[in-house]
């Protein structure tokens, strides 16, 4: 087989990053684009600067792309508005493949992400588990702009595509919005500075409902697996941990992980438990000799305020994933302790 090069669209972000790092073990070239520099210099790996929403500078660079054998799309731009949030991720992704790529005659795959919001998990109760043939839920959303755009404009061509849809993604990342672990560490750091238990900021049904997560590194595991299958091509899985889990159970050991006593739900936002937490981050660093990172790049109080408020059940149904070829289990319990001693080793929080 020709040599595998992989793009990573968006690789400064949770996603994107964590990707990086797994193709590099295993032993894929790799070329990342995003805004913003690429982080340390690494064998087998460049990075391109780019906004990917200005089609002149991709078409500029597109020459650097013409070995490109597999994309892996994992940008995503957020906007307060559905219709701006719509244009621009649709955008981004028309201007990747008929610019960035325009020259990458080799291509054999791309694969997206999207995620449970396509059955509608953040609008209320749905079906589950849900399963990836369930229709689109009711509305708007950008994954279904991509997709269709994904799949007219694979007509006739040699590539071929897929999606992965997971559900409150972790892992380790600095600077990204959208990590629940992360925000969650940052939370029982500052409790434990101030010897207060850990309170669920959400309700009672909340900590009851069922839900599902997704490690990254399992996410990225699957979105190689899906480039190269055959049983994969031009198809939709969800990717999902092995289990499911209620808050209720998980929440001690948490609290456990960081010396504290487990509280109880508060019905209370965390944006406003954690309103004038920035200057108590700041010293907590100061005093634990911490890596020197602003709180609000680690933690975001908002995200964490629509998880907590979910009553109802998440799940979705594995099953055509495991069929088609990839199946490995992970414990969410044990995958976000990990994590959580990982940060302490790189001194994110304290240990």
């Amino acid at each position: 087989m020709p040599e595998k090069l992989a793009l990573v669209a968006g690789a400064r972000g949770i996603v994107g990053g964590n990707l990086v790092d797994r193709l590099l073990q295993q032993g894929w070239r790799v070329i990342g684009v995003s805004r913003g520099d690429g982080g340390p210099t690494r064998p087998n790996y460049q990075h391109i600067g780019c906004d990917l929403l200005n089609p002149a500078a991709c078409a500029a660079i597109a020459p650097e792309l013409r070995s490109v054998s597999h994309v892996f799309y994992t940008a995503r731009a957020s906007a307060p508005e559905p219709a701006a949030e719509i244009a621009a991720n649709l955008g981004m992704l028309r201007i990747v493949m008929e610019q960035l790529l325009s020259q990458a005659d080799g291509l054999r795959h791309v694969c997206l992400v999207h995620g449970t919001k396509w059955y509608g998990s953040h609008l209320g109760a749905f079906r589950t588990p849900a399963r990836e043939e369930d229709p689109r839920h009711a509305g708007s959303n950008w994954y279904f702009d991509q997709h269709d755009f994904i799949t007219a404009y694979q007509k006739g061509k040699a590539w071929t595509w897929s999606t992965v849809r997971p559900h409150i993604v972790f892992g380790i990342a600095v600077g990204y919005p959208f990590n629940l672990v992360a925000t969650l560490a940052a939370y029982a750091s500052l409790c434990r500075e101030s010897g207060a238990a850990l309170d669920f900021p959400g309700s009672a049904r909340a900590y009851n409902a069922l839900s599902q997560a997704t490690d990254t590194n399992l996410l990225a595991d699957a979105m190689i697996w899906s480039a190269q299958s055959s049983e994969a091509a031009n198809q939709d899985f969800n990717v999902i941990n092995g289990d499911y889990f209620r808050w209720c159970n998980l929440w001690p050991s948490l609290a456990d992980s960081f010396g504290l006593r487990c509280g109880e739900p508060v019905s209370r936002r965390m944006s406003e438990l954690m309103a004038d937490s920035d200057n108590r981050w700041d010293a907590l660093v100061s005093r634990h000799g911490l890596a020197s990172v602003r709180l609000d790049m680690l933690a975001n109080w908002h995200f964490a305020d629509f998880l907590f408020k979910t009553e109802w059940d998440a799940l979705s149904s594995t099953v055509k994933i495991r069929q088609a070829g990839f199946d490995r289990p992970l414990a969410t319990e044990k995958s976000m302790l990990d994590i959580i001693a990982e940060m302490r080793c790189r001194k994110l929080i304290p240990s």
